[in-house]
């Protein structure tokens, strides 16, 4: 970690030498600070840094152990970054950017250094390459949800950065691009537990298929992916097991923007969206009595977001999301392995929907920015049908009180 660190602040310190000629550079980042406190337990990553939906009741002598305050500081979302400027390629802009924080990649390693962003970009003015580590391709980045809490939406918002290769065919106000896509930091899961080797042992990457078009003061953006995932390679008879699941997703972002205010909305239809940090997977649809090989059905998930915001250095924002379960479209025999949903069909802990209100208000002078935001969340957990829908739900709900403070660079 301390060498990368120290590779950083050698270009950093360096990019005025290199900027006299074609070579250049910028340094960015910020160091950050969260105050946070909860009125139950949550389902979260590192240390509930990252807020996704309240945990299901657990019962203890009537009464639900899991209600209670629930407080932490942390400030393992500090980042640091570089953009770097390079001499022209074959009659191509040549550019990249190297992106960095302390978040960790797992929850046992919270507070080393994670990869965020490392790409390559080669600019042909209509024609585009980029290749590297960068956003998903259904993660919208020119219009993110402006949150202060560092879900960013999550999950109403598909959300990941992957190992990707992307072409763009650009005009002054149009975008086409065609990405292949495969996973890291944000793998599939499958009987081994989450994991990048189901897409790689299903022999291709991710596509999707990208266009962004702007007029005035609109946006639009729209995806199409697909993927396959390949779960095992033998059965537990000893037979090779040839069989994918795949699924199928779509997004639509459109985003309205003046000076000091903008409204930003979007809905997405996913299947097998696990990896984007949404609800939703695939489950075990049948199994050969003979062979025991599986076959498979993905599970469906839809979700709806808006964020707003107004002002410039004083600015009132919020954010609302809505998140459903529409199970699969086939019954269900085998285990399910998706978020949301529990291999204890009677335990009344797998999820029907859920939903977030969050407004927020931050205030930034100079380089120093103090924010606050309320966000409040529900899950309506309930028993699920063979396939894999929820009813008779009932809601439990959490209220995150979270107090941020920024220094930019």
């Amino acid at each position: 970690m301390y060498k990368y660190l120290i590779f950083l602040l050698l270009i950093c310190l360096t990019s005025k030498i290199y900027s006299q000629n074609e070579w250049g550079g910028t340094p960015y980042g910020y160091v950050k600070a969260d105050v946070f406190l909860d009125t139950r337990q949550v389902v979260n990553v590192r240390d509930g840094h990252v807020l996704l939906y309240p945990a299901p009741r657990l019962e203890a002598n009537g009464e639900d152990a899991n209600e209670g305050l629930n407080f932490n500081i942390l400030a393992i979302q500090s980042r640091f970054g570089f953009r770097i400027k390079a001499p022209d390629f074959l009659g191509a802009k040549a550019s990249g950017v190297i992106e960095g924080e302390f978040f960790g990649s797992t929850n046992t390693d919270i507070g080393s250094v994670r990869l965020r962003l490392a790409n390559v970009k080669l600019d042909w003015g209509k024609h585009e390459v980029v290749a590297g580590h960068d956003w998903h391709p259904l993660f919208i980045a020119e219009a993110l949800a402006q949150t202060i809490s560092f879900n960013t939406g999550i999950p109403f918002v598909a959300f990941a950065r992957n190992p990707l290769v992307t072409y763009t065919y650009k005009t002054d106000n149009f975008k086409a691009m065609l990405s292949g896509v495969t996973e890291m930091e944000f793998p599939s899961t499958g009987p081994q537990g989450p994991s990048t080797s189901y897409l790689r042992n299903a022999g291709f990457p991710m596509l999707n298929l990208g266009l962004r078009y702007s007029i005035d003061k609109f946006y639009f953006a729209a995806n199409a992916n697909y993927k396959e995932l390949k779960p095992r390679l033998i059965s537990d008879q000893g037979f090779k097991d040839h069989n994918v699941t795949s699924g199928f997703t779509a997004n639509f972002l459109m985003r309205y923007k003046t000076d000091d205010f903008y409204i930003t909305a979007s809905v997405l239809q996913g299947q097998n969206t696990f990896d984007l940090l949404m609800l939703g997977g695939y489950a075990v649809k049948s199994i050969d009595p003979t062979t025991g090989v599986w076959e498979y059905s993905a599970m469906n998930t839809r979700s709806a977001w808006l964020d707003m915001q107004y002002g410039k250095d004083l600015t009132f924002g919020v954010f609302g999301g809505f998140e459903t379960n529409l199970g699969a479209n086939d019954e269900i025999v085998g285990n399910y392995y998706a978020r949301g949903i529990t291999q204890n069909k009677d335990a009344g802990t797998d999820i029907d929907y859920i939903y977030r209100l969050s407004p927020r208000i931050a205030y930034k002078l100079g380089k120093t920015q103090i924010a606050t935001e309320l966000e409040y969340s529900a899950a309506a957990y309930g028993k699920r049908d063979n396939k894999g829908k929820v009813s008779d739900s009932q809601e439990v709900r959490n209220l995150r009180i979270l107090v941020a403070a920024f220094i930019f660079f």
